[in-house]
């Protein structure tokens, strides 16, 4: 009589924006080339919707039952009224809060965790002890996360400790200022967008051989035939046929330590100004205004305007604006490199306080810097009306979520032998 075999599970764990972006392509691929693995999905805050709205996904509320669910929730209300989103559900927000929150106390104290969360916010969290619950409780053959601290950091962290193979993924440039290239614990694979940084990171103590360039699978969907399709029908929609299209992809600043101004919202209201200046000023010119999607609801709209369309996050996708727009502009964002890829000119703001404490796009070879706002109009100009070159550098094939796949399949062979 045949022993029935296992079946083996890949456990993933991704906030939203970029990072569940890269997440899916990849479970996608993996469910293709090995059905018999089981992939299950823990998408976070404004993760969750975007990826229950395409398969099965857990969140935080479905963990409930390893914590005081009581305590949990109690916290996660009194907590909830500074943290709401439209594009989280509510209770998954209560659940999220409440259950970090109760991690806090646990490894801090009551007094410890209060300092924490006024210090930091949401941003101190570091659930280690409710990942462990979960991953005791899900029992998983390997653990993907992308380079999120919080819950992904926590998830990787675990999983090493508990012996369990796991794959870290970074989006962008492995720069020192992400705190997963600096992290003491390493997951045994890490996955990343070009050679470039797979030897920025091999240079800073990653065995080589467990680094990848698979190039990022967030970027494979701009290559897509939907993508391409979306794009058109959103010109047509708007009537830009005969138009050149801005994209600009802005998002809140937060304080960098050398100067309070221009942080908030106020940096990217001001750019966004000065766009809208430009699209009024020149008729052959549109503009769709996308800022972060975990940030878009607490920016003001502005008046409406000729040639200028908001566009909501939880509405649109972003591959279709990128391959719609003539030129995309931002300050540091994912949006400027899947631009480059896509083969479409990008314009990073280098005065934005963000670049100083986190990357510059035009050091890295993929924008066009702009120092001030009153060099803007004058490097649009330049690039939609001239025929602009687009780095190479970072050109993808449409199959890094393959990749990637190999990459967790060959984790689970490695723990199996």
């Amino acid at each position: 009589m045949t022993t029935p075999v296992k079946r083996r599970k890949a456990f993933f764990v991704a906030y939203g924006g970029g990072h569940i972006s890269m997440v899916l392509p990849v479970i996608l691929a993996l469910e293709r080339s090995h059905p018999e693995i089981e992939c299950v999905l823990l998408a976070l805050t404004t993760g969750h919707l975007k990826a229950k709205a395409i398969r099965s996904t857990l969140g935080y509320r479905d963990f409930l039952h390893l914590v005081d669910a009581g305590a949990a929730k109690s916290w996660g209300e009194e907590l909830a009224s500074d943290n709401i989103s439209p594009d989280v559900p509510p209770d998954e927000t209560v659940a999220y809060l409440g259950i970090n929150y109760l991690d806090l106390i646990a490894t801090h104290g009551e007094a410890g965790a209060a300092e924490i969360y006024r210090d930091k916010g949401r941003y101190g969290f570091r659930p280690l002890n409710f990942m462990r619950r979960v991953l005791e409780d899900l029992a998983p053959d390997v653990v993907i996360a992308t380079n999120s601290p919080r819950s992904e950091q926590a998830a990787l962290e675990v999983a090493r400790a508990m012996a369990i193979p796991c794959v870290g993924m970074i989006d962008l440039f492995g720069l020192d200022g992400d705190s997963y290239v600096t992290r003491a614990t390493r997951p045994d694979w890490t996955c990343v967008i070009s050679s470039v940084v797979k030897r920025r990171l091999v240079a800073r103590g990653f065995e080589a051989d467990r680094v990848v360039a698979s190039g990022n699978p967030a970027f494979d969907g701009l290559f897509s035939p939907e993508s391409r399709r979306l794009a058109g029908e959103f010109v047509e929609r708007q009537g830009w046929q005969e138009l050149s299209p801005i994209l600009w992809a802005g998002h809140k600043e937060s304080a960098d330590g050398l100067t309070s101004m221009h942080t908030g919202h106020e940096f990217a209201l001001d750019a966004e100004a000065v766009l809208r200046a430009f699209v009024r000023d020149r008729k052959n010119s549109a503009l769709v205004v996308r800022y972060h999607p975990s940030e878009w609801h607490t920016f003001p709209r502005l008046e409406p305007q000729a040639r200028v369309h908001f566009s909501v996050p939880s509405l649109e996708s972003i591959h279709p604006l990128i391959l719609a727009a003539k030129v995309v502009v931002v300050q540091n964002s994912t949006v400027g490199l899947e631009a480059a890829v896509a083969g479409v000119p990008a314009v990073s703001l280098e005065y934005a306080p963000s670049i100083r404490g986190s990357f510059s796009l035009a050091e890295m070879g993929v924008s066009t810097p702009c120092y001030s706002a009153a060099e803007l109009p004058g490097i649009l100009d330049d690039l939609l009306f001239t025929q602009a070159r687009v780095s190479t550098d970072y050109a993808s094939d449409a199959k890094a979520a393959e990749r990637v796949a190999v990459v967790i399949a060959t984790a689970m062979r490695t723990m199996v032998s």
